[in-house]
């Protein structure tokens, strides 16, 4: 049985509201720096030796760059999570070469590595869809928070046991254009199967079978996603967009794009409006550009002009 109380607080835990806030010499005040409480006038040492908790490191108003050195952050675009081990080659790490024989132990060392890099067969295949899903998003231009928001959506795909009798490359390109269709990124069907090592047909199936298992966040397509890219590939004018932009509010007001294609919809909006502006804008470079045929886009130019 102990025979004192029990402390509330362990060595070096007391809080500055617990300290004195006053020199005992003077009766000025007392600050707290580099890990010791001095006076401000007299300059006493009240307090010394106690825990810095503190950085390391100064930081300045006119230094934007961050001196913590707490490692690289973590990613769910890698499949360690960007936790890994990389054995060098050639040179250590002053830049000195390394002699031959130290050469040949990196190499066993790396072989037996890469042996245990993975703890299943489950976590080798996740490994290579994080590849693949960096791949495509760097093809598509797309930024790092697509290929992570994709990496995450594969991850609970495999929880959900659904990467069972279907390849990677199908699952990891529905994965793709369902992180695009949430984060509200414009990119078809047609793109990412340019991409991906499968068919548009492929891709189209991977993400049916996330969005009916998963319940994706993906709303239904906009017309006002697909005009920047219509005006761009077309190389029309800031005009055009804007006119094109009113065009829609009063399609949309109307009902015109209630069950109808929004690319269609969006083409025939930049069509009518190159036609108001003065510039010329065939329907067939439209129709190539948005993957529709010319038919639908002279559909819904003449319900816009109706």
């Amino acid at each position: 049985m102990a025979l004192r109380d029990v402390y509330e607080t362990g060595f070096d835990e007391q809080s500055d509201k617990q300290l004195s806030a006053t020199c005992p010499e003077c009766s000025s005040t007392v600050i707290a720096d580099a890990g010791e409480r001095r006076c401000t006038e007299c300059g006493l040492v009240v307090t010394e030796q106690r825990l810095d908790r503190g950085p390391e490191w100064r930081s300045f108003d006119d230094d934007d760059d961050n001196s913590s050195r707490v490692g690289a952050p973590l990613t769910a675009a890698r499949h360690d999570r960007g936790l890994s081990t990389e054995i060098g080659r050639i040179r250590d790490g002053t830049g000195s070469i390394l002699p031959g024989r130290k050469r040949a132990q990196l190499g066993r060392l790396r072989r037996e590595h890469d042996r245990g890099r993975f703890r299943s067969t489950a976590e080798q295949n996740l490994a290579l869809a994080c590849s693949e899903l960096r791949r495509m998003a760097s093809s598509l231009e797309l930024p790092k928070s697509v290929a992570e928001r994709s990496a995450a959506i594969y991850r609970e795909a495999m929880k959900e046991n659904l990467i069972r009798g279907r390849a990677i490359e199908t699952i990891a390109a529905g994965c793709l254009y369902a992180a695009c269709r949430c984060d509200g990124y414009t990119r078809t069907l047609g793109e990412v199967a340019e991409v991906a090592r499968c068919d548009e047909s492929k891709v189209k199936l991977g993400y049916r079978v996330l969005n009916q298992e998963l319940g994706l966040e993906a709303g239904p397509r906009r017309p006002r996603e697909f005009v920047p890219r219509l005006t761009s590939a077309v190389d029309a004018s800031d005009d055009i967009e804007r006119r094109a932009r009113d065009l829609l509010q009063c399609a949309d007001a109307e009902g015109l794009m209630n069950g109808r294609n929004p690319k269609g919809v969006a083409a025939a909006c930049v069509y009518l409006a190159g036609q108001e502006v003065g510039e010329q804008i065939t329907q067939t470079e439209l129709a190539d550009v948005a993957d529709v045929t010319p038919l639908t886009i002279r559909k819904r130019y003449r319900e816009l002009v109706d």
